[in-house]
């Protein structure tokens, strides 16, 4: 990944006018990478973040910029609690939904996004209109979460899998997905991830996989 951000902010560069209808194999292969790093450094993915940008106004040529601004504040707001930001994210498209981001986060348990999310999205430039923005535990009940656990594991397993749902029909069947094609079109970066679990990161412990 040609990552450019600072640790925590948004990576790979890719052309703005790029369209797409699915992930690639790729790109697959790199958000399993990714998160597989996530958890080897002990960032362990804890939130699910989905925003349903188009809703918030924002444009299909608009939402990798935006995305990087919410990561770019939910970094802000990590660095203040001494801690980091881990992320990945994947776009869709469609289904009467129109476009929207699913975000998966390693946060601090001492950040509760409780009413932050909406102040966020208007800061990145979007509208905190009402169903724009949900986000989930992962792993059970956020008192209770034990990351080693098989809740846990089973729960994260299970979320990754949902983003790669966006992949296409070959993509499905090369990696086993029982849900597959429900990317929809999708202008510019369809998905990434922060540089601390890029591909620079993953070489540096023997990893490497090219960018999506």
């Amino acid at each position: 990944m040609a990552d450019k951000a600072r640790n925590g902010a948004p990576g790979a560069r890719n052309s703005a006018a790029r369209t797409s209808q699915f992930l690639s194999l790729m790109q697959c292969q790199g958000l399993i990478a990714s998160a597989e790093h996530a958890e080897r450094i002990g960032l362990h993915f804890n939130r699910q973040w989905t925003i349903h940008y188009e809703r918030a106004g924002i444009g299909e040529h608009e939402a990798t910029r935006f995305i990087g601004r919410l990561l770019k504040l939910a970094s802000d707001c990590a660095r203040r609690h001494k801690s980091k930001v881990a992320a990945m994210w994947v776009r869709e498209n469609g289904d009467g939904k129109g476009g929207h981001v699913h975000i998966l986060l390693h946060l601090p348990r001492s950040i509760t996004l409780r009413n932050l999310t909406f102040r966020w999205i208007k800061t990145a430039g979007g509208q905190p209109v009402r169903r724009v923005s949900k986000v989930r535990t992962i792993g059970g009940m956020w008192a209770i979460v034990d990351v080693g656990g098989a809740r846990y594991r089973t729960n994260a397993d299970a979320v990754l899998t949902y983003l790669l749902k966006a992949a296409g029909d070959e993509t499905g069947k090369a990696l086993a997905l029982h849900r597959c094609c429900e990317g929809g079109p999708s202008v510019g970066k369809r998905a990434g991830w922060t540089q601390n679990i890029g591909l620079a990161a993953r070489s540096s412990f023997g990893q490497g996989l090219t960018s999506p």
